[in-house]
């Protein structure tokens, strides 16, 4: 049996033997893709700025778009959350409990793991960010635009499990430009206590047609978000013995920005089409102990050793 990843595809080594993904022990949802270009914002902010904020089961997210001078605020919390900053520059806030407030300034392709507590991000030109919450922020999952859909938890995603333990209660920038490429490691990974991104370096054409990656996750989801370029998410439902659990398969073109959750065990695949910039980043929660394993993860020396990352079925393919 050949794998479905083309040559050279880092992620080859995270496969197993098994060819299909096994019946779902309830029927498996459809994806939610939310091309944000046709969607008015879930909130507008005072300076002209907006935002949209999406949901997973175990993860949140809030893209915005803002204005400098605009300032958007985090209150509590007890978990770490993620800033990528996808243009323009910023300064993230945080008010220390047992260290020092303390301020960083971000430019493009930075990501900031910001610690638990209040903080605030304030915009000192326009730009785009995006929020990435563990999904224990019930007031903002509460406010996603797709919260109805998590009124029943899915019972094929696994639970978050214990969140990591970080070995410093400061920010941490990760200037994404610096990261050279390096053969056998798959984009640019980073996590957080609870959630994982991989921000894909960018590309400036079409993704060949001939090396696509259809795959599946058998327990957790996966969110692209598209931050530049048009792409394509192909997506096909396994059949089972049961006829009422089929779906046709689909093939949804999207603009950016864009945020698509996948949820257990659909098979994807996303193509970016067209000519000019294309950015993408993908989000789990919990971060993942395959991609931990193969030492992938740009910042695993931040945290405790892996033991807490709940081992979750590895990212699988379908058969040639």
């Amino acid at each position: 049996m050949s794998s479905m990843y083309p040559a050279g595809d880092p992620r080859a080594a995270l496969t197993s033997a098994q060819a299909v993904p096994a019946a779902p022990r309830s029927r498996a949802r459809a994806a939610t893709v939310l091309d944000l270009v046709a969607e008015k914002p879930d909130a507008e902010l005072p300076l002209g700025g907006r935002t949209w904020v999406v949901r997973g089961q175990n993860f949140v997210v809030a893209l915005t778009d803002v204005r400098a001078g605009e300032r958007l605020a985090v209150e509590g919390g007890d978990d770490e959350h993620i800033v990528v900053v996808c243009a323009g520059t910023v300064s993230v806030s945080h008010a220390g409990h047992d260290t020092d407030d303390e301020t960083v300034h971000a430019a493009a392709s930075t990501v900031v793991i910001v610690p638990p507590g209040d903080s605030t991000l304030t915009a000192h030109t326009d730009g785009r960010v995006v929020r990435i919450f563990a999904a224990g922020r019930a007031g903002l999952a509460a406010a996603a635009r797709n919260a109805d859909d998590y009124r029943a938890a899915n019972p094929l995603v696994a639970l978050p499990g214990t969140p990591g333990r970080p070995l410093s209660e400061r920010m941490r920038v990760h200037r994404l430009d610096d990261v050279e490429p390096e053969p056998g490691r798959l984009g640019r990974i980073l996590r957080s206590s609870s959630l994982m991104i991989n921000w894909f370096p960018d590309e400036h054409q079409p993704r060949d047609p001939d090396r696509l990656s259809p795959h599946w996750h058998d327990d957790f989801e996966q969110c692209s978000v598209t931050l530049a370029g048009t792409y394509v998410h192909h997506l096909r439902t396994t059949w089972t013995s049961r006829l009422a659990d089929w779906r046709p398969d689909e093939h949804i073109q999207v603009e950016s920005p864009s945020i698509t959750v996948i949820p257990p065990p659909l098979i994807h695949t996303t193509q970016a089409v067209g000519d000019g910039l294309h950015q993408l980043l993908d989000i789990f929660a919990p971060p993942r102990r395959d991609f931990l394993d193969q030492g992938w993860v740009l910042n695993a020396a931040d945290y405790a050793a892996a033991d807490d990352v709940p081992a979750h079925d590895t990212q699988k393919r379908p058969p040639a």
